[in-house]
Parts: C-alpha cells; sequence; structure tokens
C-alpha cells in the first residue's frame, strides 16, 4: 500500500511540469510586452465599452498592461489599417464591427479586405442595427417618425452616421419605395457627440449599433425606434423590428471580431484565439457585455473567416435586391 501510494505521488509530480510547460508555452506564444487594441470610434461608444470590459479581465489573465486605443474616423476602419501595417508579434490586435467591414461594399476609399488583408481570430458577439431619434421630436414609433419627417422641411431628413453607410444607402431605397422620402446622412466619429446631438435635438435622427444606443436610450437621451434582426431583443423587448415594420431586407445581424496583422504566426494566432475565447465567455465579461444588447457568440478563425465572407455576399445581395451596385 505505502508503495504503491509513494509511486502513485511520484506519477504526479512527474506529471506537473508538463501540464504547467503547456500552460507557459501558450503564454509565451504571446509577446512579454503591453498589448494594445485598437478601436476605430471615440470614447463611450458600443465598440469602447466591449474592448474594456475584454481588456480588464485579459489583462488579468496575462499579467501585463492591456490599453485600448482610439484611432477614430473612415466609419470604424482605420484600426484594421494600424493592425495591418503594424508589427507581427501579436502585441496589436483590432477590434471591428461588421458595420464597419461592410462599408468597403458602399466606398471606393474603404482601405483593406479583411478576410485577406488582416488575420482573423474570434468574433465576439452579435448585436443589431438600432433607428433612434431625438426625445425633442416627441415621436413614439417609427410610422410616427415618417409623419414627422413628411411635415417639416430638408433640415428633418438630416440621420447621423458613424459606420455602415451601406445601410443608410439600403434604408433610404426601401423609404423612397414605401413613402417617397430620402434621408440625408451626417457624418459623425463616434456615439458620444451623436447622443449628445440627439438628446439636445441637434440631429433629429441616427442609425447606429445597438451597443451603442441601448444605454442611452435607457437614459431617455435618445429613442430607438427599430431594431434589426429576426427577433426582438431580450433585454429590451418593447423595441419592434424592422420586419415587424414592413421592412424584410432590413432583417440582419452584425458582429464585433478581433483581428491581428496578417503575418502573424500561426502559434500566436492560436494563442490568441484561445485566450480571447475563453475571456470573452467569463461570466464577468459576458455580464458587462449583455446590457449593451450584444448576445456573446465566439468562433474559431476559419469560422469567422467563412463569416466575413457570407456577411459580404448577404450584403451584396440586400443591395442588389434594393437597386444599388456595391464598388468591392
Amino acid at each position: 500500500m505505502d508503495l504503491d501510494r509513494r509511486s502513485f505521488l511520484a506519477l504526479g509530480a512527474s506529471a506537473v511540469p508538463v501540464a504547467t510547460a503547456g500552460i507557459a508555452w501558450g503564454q509565451n506564444a504571446l509577446p512579454d510586452k503591453p498589448i494594445r487594441l485598437f478601436i476605430g470610434f471615440e470614447a463611450g461608444g458600443g465598440a469602447d465599452a466591449v474592448a474594456r470590459a475584454i481588456a480588464a479581465e485579459l489583462q488579468r489573465r496575462l499579467g501585463r498592461h492591456v490599453a485600448v486605443e482610439i484611432r477614430a474616423g473612415s466609419s470604424g476602419a482605420l484600426p484594421g489599417e494600424v493592425v495591418r501595417k503594424g508589427p507581427v508579434d501579436g502585441s496589436q490586435l483590432a477590434l471591428l464591427s461588421s458595420t464597419t467591414l461592410v462599408s468597403r461594399l458602399a466606398s471606393k476609399d474603404f482601405p483593406y479586405d479583411p478576410a485577406i488583408d488582416l488575420a482573423p481570430i474570434t468574433q465576439v458577439g452579435t448585436f443589431p442595427i438600432a433607428f433612434a431619434v431625438s426625445p425633442t421630436l416627441g415621436v413614439e414609433s417609427f410610422p410616427d417618425y415618417l409623419q414627422w419627417l413628411k411635415a417639416g422641411d430638408a433640415r428633418r431628413r438630416r440621420i447621423a452616421v458613424s459606420s455602415n453607410t451601406a445601410f443608410v444607402q439600403v434604408l433610404n431605397i426601401l423609404l423612397a419605395q414605401s413613402t417617397g422620402e430620402t434621408l440625408e446622412p451626417v457624418s459623425y466619429r463616434g456615439a458620444v457627440p451623436m447622443v449628445n446631438d440627439l438628446q439636445d435635438g441637434r440631429i433629429p435622427a441616427t442609425v447606429n449599433t445597438v451597443t451603442s444606443l441601448l444605454p442611452a436610450h435607457r437614459g431617455g437621451r435618445c429613442r430607438i425606434l427599430f431594431v434589426t434582426g429576426e427577433k426582438r431583443l431580450a433585454i429590451a423587448p418593447n423595441i419592434p423590428t424592422a420586419p415587424e415594420l414592413g421592412y424584410p431586407r432590413l432583417d440582419m445581424e452584425e458582429w464585433f471580431a478581433f483581428f491581428a496583422a496578417p503575418a502573424t504566426p500561426p502559434p500566436i494566432l492560436a494563442t490568441w484565439g484561445r485566450t480571447l475565447r475563453a475571456v470573452i465567455e467569463n461570466g464577468d465579461v459576458s455580464d458587462a457585455l449583455r446590457p449593451l444588447g450584444l448576445e456573446v457568440k465566439i468562433s474559431a478563425a476559419e469560422d469567422l473567416t467563412a463569416l466575413i465572407q457570407r456577411h459580404q455576399q448577404e450584403w451584396t445581395a440586400r443591395m442588389n435586391a434594393a437597386g444599388m451596385k456595391p464598388i468591392n
């Protein structure tokens, strides 16, 4: 009995370095330096909230500084440009939204193809697009908004956008077909100045990610009139969907995902995939993301690559159906 017990303990002790070595290898695949997460919109919006919730848990797990850095402009595309041209040691990652990536279909100036010029790592989660208005309008529904639109001058047609110009173009075509009205996009660099202008009545409406608008909606700073997608948000069940209002072409689901430099070595990409997926599924992180209207959904890198291609195809079909010709 004593011999068997000693043999068992010896075997267990010899196994410990193997397991520890495996963990150390996974950690050593990442650079021993601060990590930088780039987002494409000003602080205070949905991308910022998502990135910071993940960065806090990443920093705790990795034991090194994780910074969220803003590169606003170009409909949120700049983080991809920074990472694409940056070091390939895994020290820089871009958090991009599909609403930004689909803008390449409507803009000849979009700087890269996300499936080719970046290295996909993992999806973070899904969310719908939200259409919101200023509380100063006094409208309670999208039909009320359309009546308000018809009753005034051209300034009422202004709509704030920070990404996904393709969405506004499709919406404009659908509105023209059903009501004879169109909207005039006004570009913003992020959600905070946009929500400020909505609250004060300086801009009448906006389309943006629900992750950027839902907190402001709850606080009475804007009013979300509908969201895209097949079903209502579990966290905000009183907000109708676009298909419910008679716009089935606006049935869409968008997402956030992480990307690295395209030449990043496979062991680093694999380690980042495992690490990020574990962090995103952490209970504290999921609890922080859920109130934003984000449904956590992770993926393998190859699945994210397929998702990007499928998403671009779906948007191409949607634009073609609306009478638009995609540029890319």
